[in-house]
């Protein structure tokens, strides 16, 4: 007996090894396999090109030239932005612009302190009228209150996204956003972080999660309907194993390419980026780069991490669904069409304001969390509100759970003809 369960096992392996060749040692996939990997190599040359330093002379660094000399001149200002760094900030600025001709000097001689200056006018900005030159005017004393202003400002926030959206808050939901705002531990601390924000603050990381989710739709959608386009469903079936282990091995099959192709991808693109422009900064957090205005009270490796986890959580749901497409339709060409509906096709339908909301909810959402992560998606359910991607990560992996028994037993049952 016990010789037969190890049989069995070595069976089901080498079943799976046999799925996973078939999946590979396709000329398409390999094709496309290749493809994704230059993808992801442009697509990391292009965040680093975007980092750019400006010398004296007037000449531009791009890429790892320029992150040297930013990391430099950024870790003068390295450590807490209290209210005298705040204050300081504008006092340099105003120095900057007083001796220098041209607003390009001036730029060359604020780069250190550039994102703080940042920070500053998101925060006295009126809303939806971002004022680059805001700094150049507002006294360092004004400026010194930043933080007490950033818990001020929300309720003009609610008031604009309310007005865009034409959806209103509840009392609670409003509390909400005011508590989140409230607990960011303020003062924050500051370094040179710009190997981290060109990773996350650009659109190229949720950009290549939507071609990674399509590229992996084409492995995956023949391993089920392989069987029905070669004509070998009967022989298929009618193995001794062919209703049971065999499915197992598929699905198991589906699930291994699609874990290894997304992290290998992602975590490809993330050591060529971070390798290259350096760790620094992990532990600053996302409110001193781009997402001023985020209710996710992140550090960002920790966005890295939360980003990565519900990208890859979206990925499993629609390609499991994509898989059982493949079973009901008994077509790879039909399969294929669901990630791309799914990544892509919600995000243009989510423009139109009566479709916004419901768009919100889908699971391409899953795949642009560094994009959204300053929206106001919070939902109040059963008096309680949760921020939207609290409800989409486990709801979509929760989805993704009872898609398996469903895909296991409609292959199960499908009828040979």
């Amino acid at each position: 007996m016990y010789f037969y369960i190890i049989l069995e096992k070595r069976l089901v392996k080498t079943m799976v090894q046999f799925e996973l060749k078939k999946i590979f040692q396709k000329g398409v996939n390999r094709i496309v396999l290749i493809l994704l990997v230059a993808v992801t190599l442009a697509g990391s040359c292009l965040a680093i090109r975007d980092v750019r330093y400006y010398k004296e002379d007037g000449s531009l660094l791009t890429g790892i030239k320029a992150a040297r000399q930013l990391k430099e001149e950024q870790n003068k200002w390295k450590g807490y932005i209290t209210e005298d760094v705040l204050r300081q900030v504008v006092e340099e600025n105003r120095a900057a612009n007083d001796s220098s001709k041209e607003a390009d000097e001036a730029l060359v001689k604020r780069q250190g302190f550039e994102d703080i200056r940042n920070m500053i006018n998101i925060g006295f900005s009126e809303v939806g009228n971002y004022d680059y030159y805001l700094c150049d005017n507002i006294s360092p004393d004004k400026a010194a209150g930043l933080y007490e202003r950033r818990i001020f400002r929300i309720n003009e926030e609610i008031k604009a996204s309310e007005g865009k959206t034409g959806n209103g808050l509840s009392e609670k939901e409003r509390e909400y956003l005011q508590k989140q705002y409230e607990s960011l531990k303020t003062p924050l601390y500051y370094e040179y972080a710009e190997g981290w924000k060109a990773l996350m603050d650009s659109q190229y990381l949720s950009t290549l999660m939507t071609i990674t989710i399509v590229i992996i739709g084409f492995f995956i959608s023949g391993i089920f309907s392989d069987e029905f386009r070669y004509k070998a469903d009967s022989i298929f079936f009618s193995a001794r194993l062919g209703r049971n282990k065999a499915i197992g091995a598929k699905m198991k099959a589906g699930f291994i390419t699609v874990t290894a192709v997304y992290w290998c991808t992602m975590l490809l693109f993330s050591a060529i980026i971070l390798f290259l422009l350096g760790f620094g900064g992990a532990g600053r957090m996302i409110q001193t780069g781009r997402n001023f205005s985020s209710i996710y009270n992140l550090t960002y490796f920790r966005f890295w991490l939360f980003t990565l986890l519900g990208g890859y959580i979206g990925t499993l749901f629609i390609l499991m669904l994509s898989m059982l497409v493949s079973v009901k339709s008994r077509s790879a060409v039909v399969a294929i069409t669901i990630p791309f509906a799914l990544s892509c096709a919600p995000m243009f339908l989510g423009r139109i304001p009566a479709m916004t909301y419901l768009m919100n909810l889908f699971p391409d959402m899953l795949l642009r969390i560094n994009w959204y992560v300053e929206e106001y998606l919070i939902y109040e359910i059963g008096g309680k509100v949760f921020r939207g991607y609290s409800i989409l990560i486990p709801l979509y992996l929760l989805l993704f759970v009872l898609l398996i028994p469903v895909l296991y037993f409609g292959y199960k049952r499908v009828e040979v003809k």
